[in-house]
């Protein structure tokens, strides 16, 4: 009997410490995110672009979850990553470029060069074009965002 409460008492112990463990490495209340993560091979994380930064026709950037894309029927287009659309300049059959100016504006320019689309933020020089990991596209001018395309998710 006394090898059996030993091995009892051993494996009690051995359980005791292991969801110890497991307590101490989960977070102080649902939904905290953990103090440090580590990134999977080959993903990819917010892309920040400064001016002047010119999407050309058929081309794009892309994070996780977000995929900006000057399409080849000149509609700019933000794509999830289920290749959902989830938000447009609605500019099929003008656009051929997508230019991210110094001035802060961003420019939907036809193949003549003329602006068929744009994102209302002139006069923010200085400014950022992200495409963060939360779907979201964003212009910020400093920690202030001046513009957003609203598909985060």
């Amino acid at each position: 009997m006394g090898k059996k409460v030993t091995t009892l008492l051993a494996t009690t112990a051995l359980t005791a410490m292991a969801l110890a463990g497991q307590a101490s490495a989960a977070p102080s209340h649902p939904g905290a995110p953990p103090t440090a993560t580590t990134a999977k091979p080959g993903t990819q994380e917010t892309r920040t672009y400064h001016a002047p930064f010119t999407l050309g026709h058929n081309q794009s950037v892309s994070s996780d979850t977000a995929r900006l894309v000057m399409q080849s029927d000149g509609n700019l287009v933000i794509y999830d990553e289920f290749n959902r659309a989830r938000w447009a300049s609605n500019t099929v059959g003008q656009g051929w470029t997508a230019r991210f100016q110094t001035d802060g504006n961003f420019v939907v320019y036809t193949r003549s060069d003329r602006p068929a689309w744009n994102s209302r933020t002139a006069g923010h020089p200085g400014s950022r074009l992200v495409v963060q990991d939360d779907g979201n596209v964003v212009i910020y001018d400093g920690s202030r965002a001046v513009w957003a395309s609203g598909t985060n998710h």
